[in-house]
């Protein structure tokens, strides 16, 4: 069982978001979700791998959507991060907009499934499922003041995420759900690494140092989002990159530079030696 999470970060908790509500909201905003497979759900008991949420007042909402559990957790404190900090390096909020330093709640909202089909899950598909869970409790409730996946370290302005999630589903919106910092380490070598990966069943990718712009580690790492968040891990360690004539991009799984607890796959330049021009005929026979 692999969960799917992000939190609303709330200015208080809102007894307007509850299940039935939420229910009714998915159902006006996402007409394309099969609607039977989609109702109210019971809260888990303890021991099944869920929060210790067993207890009949329980604050925990639940609904179903087919073999997935979708669960909201409210709780009356702030995460604990540094909220400033993240927002500060979040691309996706603006930077005229303060960050909501003095939320008083948040809510844990999670998406996993429950099957013993033994196949494994999509978990792209359940970045989706509960993104438009998230977008619909946006909807419900006007406390939300910031949109938070952990797992990429970075959060999003709640009626942005909204429009995103309409305008961009049912196709993946990497730009919500990973994310992709590029700048300079302290010796002014550029660098570039991506987070949030991992709620995707992939692996995060790390520049550790390279010749390009910005603008071009930028666009490389999401150029390798794209393309592992449609094909799936299919680069494997020790594959090379097309770089230049010059140069080669080799693929090496390691742990990671910023947690090395948490393996990753860094990009490695190679400079590739140049042919020597082979001699002329008449030279070969002078030597």
């Amino acid at each position: 069982m692999t969960a799917s999470l992000a939190m609303l970060l709330q200015s208080q908790l809102d007894p307007k978001l509850t299940a039935e509500g939420l229910l009714a909201q998915m159902r006006s905003d996402w007409p394309e979700l099969d609607q039977s497979l989609l109702r109210l759900g019971e809260v888990p008991s303890e021991g099944d791998g869920t929060e210790d949420a067993g207890a009949d007042d329980s604050p925990m909402q639940c609904l179903e959507y087919g073999d997935h559990l979708i669960a909201l957790m409210p709780i009356p404190v702030q995460i604990g991060d540094d909220i400033a900090q993240i927002c500060a390096h979040s691309r996706l909020w603006p930077d005229a907009t303060p960050a909501p330093v003095d939320y008083a709640a948040h809510t844990i909202v999670t998406v996993m499934r429950f099957s013993d089909d033994g196949q494994e899950p999509n978990l792209v598909a359940q970045a989706a499922l509960l993104s438009q869970v998230v977008a619909s409790a946006i909807a419900v409730s006007d406390s939300n003041v910031a949109v938070y996946f952990g797992s990429a370290n970075h959060v999003v302005l709640p009626g942005l995420f909204r429009e995103l999630t309409q305008a961009s589903l049912p196709e993946p919106m990497p730009i919500a759900w990973v994310a992709i910092n590029v700048g300079q380490n302290p010796q002014g070598v550029m660098t570039g690494h991506t987070r949030g990966m991992d709620m995707l069943g992939l692996m995060d990718i790390e520049i550790p140092a390279t010749a390009d712009t910005a603008e071009g580690v930028f666009s490389r790492l999401t150029g390798i989002v794209d393309y592992l968040i449609e094909n799936g891990m299919v680069i494997s360690d020790g594959d090379t990159l097309g770089a230049t004539d010059e140069e080669r991009i080799r693929v090496v799984y390691g742990p990671s530079a910023l947690d090395p607890e948490r393996q990753v796959m860094r990009l490695q330049s190679e400079e590739i030696a140049p042919t020597k021009p082979a001699k002329s005929w008449w030279a070969r026979l002078l030597n």
